[in-house]
């Protein structure tokens, strides 16, 4: 679009149709892309699948997801079929994967978060190249990605790109998740790197729900009431919290669902982000 305005200031149009006609062509030239497996850093698990929309322009808006699986297991191509989703829809969309706790290599916080900052300078450094926005963006995540999603808009926003943030049964408090269980104890040992008794603190620091103030950012929260794996209080104690401090939220909740790992069934799930982004993401 930029390079568009360029020619028409340096070549004279002889008629306003003429303008037009040259604006439909450039529009129309831009089809839908996918470039998968980018590197935006240099370990293996540091990597971006882009769907770009036909018909792009420098407003074009972003929606960055992140996936889930306990913060050690999942992968950008679970989330293939939801990107793709929302780019039919005109959305630029950014599937990302990061470094994985209780691997060979134990990555541990920061880490993961530290990659999905990096994957969104990626991105936006790219903006240009791809024809879309360089700050209209929205995180999503589910279940381990929607709490980094969370924790990256509330803590590390600090250029103000991300407008908003979605999140799909992501954990809230990683010290109430810990103490549900002895499995969640251990899967949040591994991604936290310590236990509570080592080192309270850092649980706080892990935990999108104590960063939470009146300059939040809007938040849409999805939670089945039956969910097992990341319990709906996680996404109700937030909720309560972006109340306090009037942050604008909403918490869709269902009633007879567990931890889902396929959104797109989920009855109104599509509809109920095309209305928040809508609104928000602007």
């Amino acid at each position: 679009m930029k390079y568009l305005i360029f020619l028409m200031l340096i070549i004279p149009c002889l008629t306003f149709s003429g303008c037009q006609k040259e604006e439909t062509k450039n529009i129309s030239s831009l089809e839908a892309q996918d470039l998968t497996n980018l590197n935006y850093g240099t370990h293996p698990s540091q990597t971006v699948d882009i769907y770009l929309p036909k018909n792009r322009n420098s407003e074009t808006k972003t929606i960055i997801l992140v996936h889930g699986g306990s913060w050690l297991a999942g992968d950008k191509g679970e989330l293939r079929d939801l990107a793709l989703t929302f780019r039919n829809k005109g959305y630029a969309t950014a599937s990302v994967n990061y470094r994985l706790s209780h691997t060979a290599e134990n990555h541990v916080f920061p880490a993961a978060l530290d990659d999905l900052d990096n994957a969104i300078k990626f991105v936006s450094n790219k903006s240009q190249e791809w024809n879309v926005s360089d700050n209209l963006y929205s995180l999503m995540g589910l279940s381990a990605g929607g709490h980094l999603a969370l924790l990256y808009t509330y803590t590390r926003n600090t250029d103000n790109k991300i407008k908003t943030v979605i999140s799909i049964a992501g954990p809230t408090d990683l010290l109430s998740l810990y103490n549900t269980s002895s499995q969640h104890a251990q899967v949040v040992k591994w991604f936290v790197g310590q236990t509570p008794q080592e080192n309270t603190a850092i649980y706080k620091e892990v935990s999108p729900i104590s960063f939470v103030k009146n300059s939040s950012k809007p938040t849409l929260l999805f939670h089945g009431k039956q969910d097992l794996v990341v319990p709906y209080q996680q996404s109700l104690s937030l909720k309560v919290k972006l109340d306090e401090f009037d942050v604008k939220n909403k918490l869709v909740t269902y009633t007879n669902l567990g931890h889902e790992a396929d959104v797109k069934v989920v009855p109104g799930f599509v509809s109920e982000c095309e209305a928040w982004l809508a609104e928000n993401l602007k």
